[in-house]
């Protein structure tokens, strides 16, 4: 499937042009997706109720018609009880049979709202491109959507900027174009590493380089770096470690990270943390 991306002002087109410079089947088009004669998808960077009259969305109600807009909620009403998730998608038909005969509702926020700082450009890009995956799957050769054209996702009502768009988006087609073969939690860990990292939403202090680097040792401070299990999750040895947001602790430290008394560091059970909590 060839991907092209719609950018509209050159900080846009040069931050994806940079992001995507190498990688095959991907098109940065500086103009409005109206100006795109060869594509048989469009995606809709929505909201959750598939209300289409702002931005793009205003822009694609104008092109197909507000049938396209009704047909939308309906099957946000009947699919979704009304409320579609952000990192969902579906694939809808225009009823423009020779231009876009086909569009992918995927919202990246559930109402109009900044979302610079999270990951819904990400989940939101990956489930239009799963959304066309299953379509292709079940539809036959003359029905399947072979070129597809995106929006810079979230970087309007959104407000995220060009660089965190581009490199969202990117990370989102190369999960898709090169899928896992397995799972595990190396795998897993390293998957919310990269999205963390992509959104901006991480933050990696120096002192990520003086963990231990043996596969039992780990850190989940917001960084997904390492093992997730359970039964492997404990304070850090280096007292400089610091942890934030609400994490459900084990007693135990594993063993590669020394013995202590977990009780200096943090309390156990499902808590919020400061800086340097003791």
């Amino acid at each position: 499937m060839r991907l092209i991306i719609s950018a509209m002002t050159p900080a846009l087109a040069t931050a994806l042009s940079d992001a995507f410079d190498t990688i095959p089947d991907v098109t940065i088009a500086c103009c409005p997706f109206e100006d795109i004669t060869d594509a048989d998808c469009m995606v809709s960077a929505a909201n959750s109720f598939g209300l289409m009259d702002g931005g793009v969305d205003a822009a694609i109600t104008a092109y197909f018609g507000t049938q396209l807009q009704q047909r939308v909620q309906q099957c946000i009403l009947d699919d979704y009880l009304g409320e579609q998730p952000v990192g969902t998608a579906f694939v809808i038909e225009t009823g423009n049979s020779e231009r876009y005969p086909y569009l992918v509702h995927a919202p990246t926020m559930r109402v109009p709202l900044i979302i610079d700082g999270t990951d819904a450009v990400y989940n939101a890009t990956r489930a239009a491109l799963l959304a066309i995956h299953h379509h292709n799957l079940k539809a036959p050769d003359d029905k399947k959507i072979r070129s597809v054209v995106f929006p810079a996702m979230g970087a309007g009502c959104g407000r995220v900027p060009p660089e965190r768009v581009a490199a969202q988006m990117k990370l989102a087609w190369l999960n898709a174009c090169q899928p896992a073969k397995s799972i595990d939690w190396r795998y897993a860990t390293e998957r919310q590493r990269t999205v963390v990292h992509a959104s901006g939403s991480g933050v990696k202090p120096d002192w990520h380089t003086n963990i231990p680097t043996t596969p039992e040792a780990h850190c989940d401070c917001g960084c997904g770096w390492g093992g997730m299990g359970a039964d492997a999750y404990g304070a850090a040895a280096d007292p400089e470690h610091r942890y934030f947001g609400k994490h459900t602790h084990s007693i135990n430290p594993p063993s590669s990270l020394g013995c202590h008394d977990h009780s200096y560091f943090i309390n156990t059970g499902e808590h919020p943390h400061g800086v340097n909590k003791k």
